[in-house]
Protein backbone atom coordinates (compact mmCIF):
# COMPACT_ATOMS: atom_id res chain seq x y z
CA UNK A 1 0.00 0.00 0.00
CA UNK A 2 0.98 3.35 -0.57
CA UNK A 3 -0.08 6.50 1.05
CA UNK A 4 -2.16 8.41 -1.91
CA UNK A 5 -0.01 11.45 -1.58
CA UNK A 6 3.29 9.72 -1.75
CA UNK A 7 3.65 10.18 -5.08
CA UNK A 8 3.06 13.73 -5.32
CA UNK A 9 5.10 14.61 -2.16
CA UNK A 10 7.96 12.79 -4.17
CA UNK A 11 7.66 14.67 -7.29
CA UNK A 12 6.65 18.25 -6.03
CA UNK A 13 10.16 18.33 -3.85
CA UNK A 14 13.41 18.10 -4.40
CA UNK A 15 14.25 17.47 -0.85
CA UNK A 16 12.70 14.47 -0.26
CA UNK A 17 14.87 12.59 -2.92
CA UNK A 18 12.97 9.87 -5.09
CA UNK A 19 11.52 8.04 -2.24
CA UNK A 20 7.63 7.28 -2.37
CA UNK A 21 7.17 8.48 1.41
CA UNK A 22 3.72 8.61 3.37
CA UNK A 23 2.65 11.67 5.17
CA UNK A 24 0.81 10.86 7.62
CA UNK A 25 1.96 9.28 11.36
CA UNK A 26 -1.10 7.07 12.14
CA UNK A 27 -1.06 5.41 8.32
CA UNK A 28 2.54 4.59 8.39
CA UNK A 29 1.94 2.88 12.12
CA UNK A 30 -1.08 0.97 10.50
CA UNK A 31 1.17 0.02 7.72
CA UNK A 32 4.10 -0.85 10.25
CA UNK A 33 1.83 -3.25 11.88
CA UNK A 34 0.02 -4.70 9.14
CA UNK A 35 3.56 -5.33 7.10
CA UNK A 36 5.96 -5.70 10.25
CA UNK A 37 8.03 -3.06 8.09
CA UNK A 38 9.65 -0.64 10.34
CA UNK A 39 9.34 2.65 10.18
CA UNK A 40 12.29 5.48 8.33
CA UNK A 41 10.66 8.57 9.96
CA UNK A 42 12.49 11.59 7.93
CA UNK A 43 11.83 15.40 9.56
CA UNK A 44 12.64 17.38 6.72
CA UNK A 45 12.11 21.30 5.98
CA UNK A 46 10.58 21.91 2.47
CA UNK A 47 11.07 24.02 0.55
CA UNK A 48 14.45 23.39 2.62
CA UNK A 49 17.92 25.16 2.44
CA UNK A 50 20.69 23.70 0.43
CA UNK A 51 21.64 21.18 3.37
CA UNK A 52 18.23 20.20 2.57
CA UNK A 53 17.97 19.84 -1.13
CA UNK A 54 21.47 18.25 -1.55
CA UNK A 55 20.17 15.98 1.11
CA UNK A 56 17.36 14.95 -1.03
CA UNK A 57 19.99 14.53 -4.18
CA UNK A 58 22.71 13.05 -2.62
CA UNK A 59 21.45 10.27 0.58
CA UNK A 60 17.37 9.96 -0.96
CA UNK A 61 17.89 9.76 -4.78
CA UNK A 62 20.40 6.80 -5.94
CA UNK A 63 17.97 3.87 -7.19
CA UNK A 64 19.08 1.40 -4.92
CA UNK A 65 19.48 3.39 -1.74
CA UNK A 66 15.56 4.43 -2.93
CA UNK A 67 14.45 0.69 -3.18
CA UNK A 68 16.16 -0.18 0.01
CA UNK A 69 13.55 2.12 1.64
CA UNK A 70 11.02 1.38 -0.01
CA UNK A 71 11.21 -2.45 0.14
CA UNK A 72 12.22 -2.75 3.61
CA UNK A 73 10.54 -0.07 5.24
CA UNK A 74 7.66 2.39 5.62
CA UNK A 75 9.02 5.62 4.38
CA UNK A 76 7.18 8.81 6.20
CA UNK A 77 8.29 12.13 5.49
CA UNK A 78 7.16 14.87 8.31
CA UNK A 79 7.70 18.31 7.38
CA UNK A 80 9.19 20.41 10.07
CA UNK A 81 8.22 24.06 8.96
CA UNK A 82 4.54 23.28 8.12
CA UNK A 83 1.33 23.88 10.85
CA UNK A 84 -1.37 21.02 11.89
CA UNK A 85 -0.17 17.67 12.16
CA UNK A 86 2.96 17.68 11.07
CA UNK A 87 4.19 20.15 13.70
CA UNK A 88 2.06 18.08 15.89
CA UNK A 89 4.13 15.22 15.36
CA UNK A 90 7.34 17.22 15.60
CA UNK A 91 6.63 18.23 19.28
CA UNK A 92 5.76 14.65 19.92
CA UNK A 93 9.45 14.01 18.92
CA UNK A 94 10.99 16.83 20.41
CA UNK A 95 12.53 18.15 17.28
CA UNK A 96 13.60 21.63 16.05
CA UNK A 97 11.05 23.60 13.52
CA UNK A 98 13.31 24.52 10.09
CA UNK A 99 16.26 22.02 11.30
CA UNK A 100 18.24 20.57 9.09
CA UNK A 101 17.06 16.64 8.00
CA UNK A 102 16.50 13.73 10.77
CA UNK A 103 15.52 10.92 10.48
CA UNK A 104 14.48 8.10 13.11
CA UNK A 105 14.07 4.37 12.55
CA UNK A 106 11.23 3.17 14.51
CA UNK A 107 8.80 0.16 15.57
CA UNK A 108 4.97 -0.33 14.66
CA UNK A 109 4.89 1.34 18.07
CA UNK A 110 6.94 4.20 17.14
CA UNK A 111 9.55 2.97 19.60
CA UNK A 112 13.27 3.79 18.38
CA UNK A 113 15.20 1.16 17.46
CA UNK A 114 18.22 2.66 17.04
CA UNK A 115 19.54 5.76 17.99
CA UNK A 116 18.64 8.57 15.95
CA UNK A 117 20.64 9.67 12.31
CA UNK A 118 21.18 13.72 13.13
CA UNK A 119 23.90 16.34 12.22
CA UNK A 120 25.59 13.95 9.22
CA UNK A 121 24.28 14.51 5.94
CA UNK A 122 26.36 12.26 3.85
CA UNK A 123 24.93 9.20 1.85
CA UNK A 124 27.31 7.25 3.92
CA UNK A 125 26.27 7.83 6.97
CA UNK A 126 22.10 6.80 5.70
CA UNK A 127 23.73 3.64 4.52
CA UNK A 128 25.70 2.43 7.94
CA UNK A 129 21.74 3.34 10.07
CA UNK A 130 19.94 1.48 7.34
CA UNK A 131 22.66 -1.35 7.53
CA UNK A 132 22.55 -1.50 11.47
CA UNK A 133 18.50 -1.43 11.78
CA UNK A 134 18.30 -4.27 9.10
CA UNK A 135 20.94 -6.64 11.08
CA UNK A 136 18.99 -5.82 14.02
CA UNK A 137 15.28 -6.46 12.81
CA UNK A 138 16.08 -8.89 10.04
CA UNK A 139 19.92 -10.31 10.72
CA UNK A 140 21.12 -10.53 7.60
CA UNK A 141 21.04 -7.55 4.79
CA UNK A 142 20.33 -8.08 0.81
CA UNK A 143 23.14 -8.82 -1.24
CA UNK A 144 22.23 -5.54 -3.74
CA UNK A 145 22.29 -3.58 -0.57
CA UNK A 146 26.08 -4.89 0.57
CA UNK A 147 27.10 -3.71 -2.89
CA UNK A 148 25.70 -0.15 -2.53
CA UNK A 149 28.13 0.44 0.55
CA UNK A 150 31.17 0.58 -2.53
CA UNK A 151 29.32 2.39 -4.51
CA UNK A 152 28.73 4.52 -2.16
CA UNK A 153 32.00 4.95 -1.99
CA UNK A 154 33.08 5.16 -5.27
CA UNK A 155 30.07 8.00 -5.66
CA UNK A 156 31.82 9.99 -2.54
CA UNK A 157 35.64 9.51 -3.60
CA UNK A 158 35.88 7.04 -0.39
CA UNK A 159 37.25 4.61 -3.04
CA UNK A 160 40.56 4.38 -4.09
CA UNK A 161 41.47 3.76 -8.41
CA UNK A 162 44.24 2.32 -9.67
CA UNK A 163 45.14 0.57 -13.17
CA UNK A 164 46.71 -2.78 -13.90
CA UNK A 165 48.00 -3.40 -17.12
CA UNK A 166 47.10 -7.40 -18.11
CA UNK A 167 47.74 -9.71 -20.56
CA UNK A 168 44.00 -9.82 -21.65
CA UNK A 169 41.85 -7.29 -19.59
CA UNK A 170 38.76 -9.27 -19.84
CA UNK A 171 40.27 -11.64 -17.89
CA UNK A 172 42.12 -8.71 -15.58
CA UNK A 173 37.86 -7.71 -14.90
CA UNK A 174 36.93 -11.29 -13.60
CA UNK A 175 40.46 -11.83 -11.65
CA UNK A 176 40.70 -8.36 -9.92
CA UNK A 177 37.29 -8.84 -8.94
CA UNK A 178 37.95 -11.93 -6.72
CA UNK A 179 39.62 -9.89 -4.34
CA UNK A 180 37.35 -9.14 -1.76
CA UNK A 181 38.59 -5.24 -1.30
CA UNK A 182 37.88 -4.79 -5.56
CA UNK A 183 34.37 -3.08 -5.80
CA UNK A 184 34.83 -2.61 -9.74
CA UNK A 185 36.74 -3.73 -12.25
CA UNK A 186 36.50 -2.51 -15.73
CA UNK A 187 38.37 -3.23 -18.86
CA UNK A 188 39.97 -0.49 -20.85
CA UNK A 189 43.14 1.54 -23.20
CA UNK A 190 45.93 3.40 -21.61
CA UNK A 191 47.58 4.29 -24.61
CA UNK A 192 47.98 0.81 -26.57
CA UNK A 193 48.06 -1.28 -23.32
CA UNK A 194 45.32 -3.31 -22.43
CA UNK A 195 44.53 -2.25 -18.74
CA UNK A 196 41.49 -2.71 -16.16
CA UNK A 197 40.50 -0.07 -14.13
CA UNK A 198 39.99 -0.86 -10.50
CA UNK A 199 38.10 0.81 -7.53
CA UNK A 200 38.46 -0.92 -4.13
CA UNK A 201 38.04 -0.17 -0.56
CA UNK A 202 41.54 0.64 1.02
CA UNK A 203 39.80 -0.29 4.75
CA UNK A 204 39.98 -3.44 3.68
CA UNK A 205 43.20 -3.81 1.66
CA UNK A 206 46.34 -1.42 1.60
CA UNK A 207 47.32 -0.56 -1.78
CA UNK A 208 50.73 -2.52 -1.72
CA UNK A 209 48.60 -5.87 -1.03
CA UNK A 210 46.22 -4.89 -4.01
CA UNK A 211 49.83 -4.81 -5.97
CA UNK A 212 50.97 -7.68 -4.71
CA UNK A 213 47.95 -9.94 -5.64
CA UNK A 214 47.44 -8.33 -9.29
CA UNK A 215 51.68 -9.22 -9.55
CA UNK A 216 50.95 -12.59 -8.79
CA UNK A 217 48.58 -12.76 -11.41
CA UNK A 218 50.59 -11.30 -13.69
CA UNK A 219 49.29 -7.64 -14.16
CA UNK A 220 51.44 -4.76 -13.55
CA UNK A 221 50.07 -1.25 -12.10
CA UNK A 222 50.53 1.55 -14.58
CA UNK A 223 50.01 5.40 -13.91
CA UNK A 224 47.11 6.86 -15.57
CA UNK A 225 47.40 8.25 -19.06
CA UNK A 226 44.39 9.25 -20.12
CA UNK A 227 42.48 5.75 -19.55
CA UNK A 228 39.29 4.78 -22.00
CA UNK A 229 36.93 2.38 -21.17
CA UNK A 230 36.60 -0.72 -24.13
CA UNK A 231 33.23 -0.91 -26.22
CA UNK A 232 32.35 -4.19 -24.70
CA UNK A 233 33.48 -3.90 -20.87
CA UNK A 234 32.40 -6.81 -18.41
CA UNK A 235 33.14 -8.87 -21.05
CA UNK A 236 30.53 -11.75 -19.76
CA UNK A 237 27.66 -9.85 -18.55
CA UNK A 238 27.43 -8.47 -22.10
CA UNK A 239 26.97 -11.95 -23.65
CA UNK A 240 23.49 -12.13 -21.49
CA UNK A 241 20.12 -10.41 -20.93
CA UNK A 242 21.72 -8.67 -17.88
CA UNK A 243 23.41 -6.39 -20.63
CA UNK A 244 20.15 -4.58 -21.36
CA UNK A 245 19.46 -3.90 -17.21
CA UNK A 246 20.53 -1.04 -15.46
CA UNK A 247 23.30 -1.64 -12.99
CA UNK A 248 25.62 -0.23 -10.38
CA UNK A 249 29.99 -0.59 -10.83
CA UNK A 250 29.54 -2.70 -8.16
CA UNK A 251 26.87 -5.34 -9.82
CA UNK A 252 28.52 -5.33 -12.90
CA UNK A 253 31.51 -6.19 -11.23
CA UNK A 254 30.17 -9.44 -9.46
CA UNK A 255 27.56 -10.11 -11.81
CA UNK A 256 30.61 -10.66 -14.77
CA UNK A 257 32.25 -12.72 -12.57
CA UNK A 258 29.88 -14.69 -11.16
CA UNK A 259 28.84 -16.01 -14.50
CA UNK A 260 32.09 -17.34 -15.88
CA UNK A 261 32.35 -18.91 -12.60
CA UNK A 262 29.46 -20.28 -12.32
CA UNK A 263 27.69 -18.12 -9.47
CA UNK A 264 24.53 -17.13 -9.27
CA UNK A 265 24.35 -13.24 -10.77
CA UNK A 266 20.74 -12.85 -10.02
CA UNK A 267 21.78 -13.08 -6.57
CA UNK A 268 23.32 -9.95 -7.09
CA UNK A 269 20.05 -7.94 -7.94
CA UNK A 270 17.06 -6.19 -5.89
CA UNK A 271 13.71 -7.25 -6.48
CA UNK A 272 12.69 -3.79 -8.87
CA UNK A 273 15.96 -5.36 -11.41
CA UNK A 274 14.51 -9.39 -10.49
CA UNK A 275 11.56 -8.18 -12.00
CA UNK A 276 12.74 -6.40 -15.07
CA UNK A 277 15.29 -9.07 -15.94
CA UNK A 278 11.80 -11.77 -15.95
CA UNK A 279 10.36 -9.30 -18.53
CA UNK A 280 12.70 -8.26 -20.39
CA UNK A 281 11.57 -8.83 -24.53
CA UNK A 282 12.28 -12.43 -25.46
CA UNK A 283 14.25 -11.07 -28.30
CA UNK A 284 15.77 -8.09 -26.99
CA UNK A 285 17.82 -7.50 -30.22
CA UNK A 286 17.70 -3.95 -30.89
CA UNK A 287 17.65 -3.21 -26.63
CA UNK A 288 19.56 -0.69 -25.69
CA UNK A 289 22.76 -1.71 -23.62
CA UNK A 290 21.64 -0.43 -20.30
CA UNK A 291 24.06 -1.68 -17.64
CA UNK A 292 26.94 0.82 -19.04
CA UNK A 293 24.37 3.96 -18.46
CA UNK A 294 24.94 6.30 -15.45
CA UNK A 295 22.28 3.51 -12.89
CA UNK A 296 20.13 6.70 -12.42
CA UNK A 297 19.47 7.27 -16.00
CA UNK A 298 19.06 3.78 -17.08
CA UNK A 299 16.84 3.66 -14.15
CA UNK A 300 14.39 5.98 -15.59
CA UNK A 301 14.37 4.69 -18.65
CA UNK A 302 13.49 1.25 -17.40
CA UNK A 303 10.90 2.35 -15.38
CA UNK A 304 9.13 3.96 -18.59
CA UNK A 305 10.06 0.97 -20.27
CA UNK A 306 8.51 -1.88 -18.03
Amino acid sequence: MTHPNAARSQNQHPELGRVAWFRDYDDALQESESTGKPILLQFQEVPGCSTCVNFGAEVLSHPLMVEIIEEKFVPLAIFNNKPGRDAEILRQFNELAWNNPVTYFLDKSGNNIVPKLANSYRPLSMYNKIREVLLKTEGALPEYFKLLEGDIKIDNSYAEKVYFETPCFWSGETTMAQHPAVISSEAGWIRHKEVVEIYFDSEITALAVLKKYALKEGFFMVENGNYRTDKEPQYYLRKTPFKYLPLSRAQRTKINRAIPYREDPESFLSPRQLNWLKHLPTNAVGEVEMYRKDIATAWKIMDKKI
